[in-house]
């Protein structure tokens, strides 16, 4: 008969769990393992820090659960760091789902995509991170750096496609560039070639 385990760990642990999908690594100050079958769960308290891949997760606390430990769970003070992509955040709290490499929040949160001189925030995220898709919404902004200086982008729902450098804003959307202002319903905007295309109740100021 399978019995529960449990650890409590004052020293910081390292171990490597084989799974089905990419292998994680984690550590933490104070551990705790239940892995009675079917509801196997690992809590890491005291500084936390999970591995998977080039990505690297660090909060104050984390819980591992679900099936060959499918999702992560961060909460308090979240980093999460992938040099290979070349995006860092912060955040409150986040979900990692391992198998489907998404990452998800619900709290406020601001991202640094170094690969496209972009910087993000918003109080609500999605970030599928084997499509390079980012979904931002509700007070939603974006930052590109440009030769002419700072492209500023704000509206309700934002998507970001970082393989392509495309950007679509819906609600309220409005572009701050040079310094002229863009607003509509919404815009679509080539961050490689800085095309800016509008649809819907169109607004704009240019200074000549």
């Amino acid at each position: 008969m399978r019995r529960y385990l449990i650890l409590a760990v004052l020293l910081s642990i390292v171990l490597i769990l084989p799974l089905s999908a990419e292998d994680i690594s984690f550590k933490g100050g104070s551990t705790r393992m239940k892995m009675q079958q079917g509801s196997e769960t690992i809590l890491l308290e005291n500084g936390a820090e999970v591995q998977v891949g080039s990505l690297v997760l660090r909060s104050t606390t984390m819980e591992l659960y679900g099936k060959d430990f499918r999702f992560v769970r961060c909460e308090g003070n979240v980093t999460l760091q992938d040099e290979e992509r070349g995006i860092s955040l912060i955040t409150s709290s986040l979900l990692f789902d391992r198998v489907e490499e998404t990452v998800l929040i619900d709290s406020w949160v601001e991202l640094e995509d170094t690969n496209n001189q972009v910087a993000a925030s918003a109080a609500r995220m999605e970030f599928f991170l084997k499509d390079g898709i980012v979904l931002l919404q509700v007070q939603a902004r974006l930052l590109k750096h440009t030769d002419d200086g700072p492209m500023v982008c704000r509206s309700d729902f934002m998507t970001f496609d970082r393989d392509k450098e495309m950007l679509d804003l819906k609600g309220r959307a409005s572009i701050i560039w040079k310094p002229d202002t863009y607003e509509a319903q919404s815009i679509s905007v080539n961050l490689k070639t800085e095309e800016i295309r509008m649809e819907g109740s169109i607004k704009g100021t240019i200074h000549g």
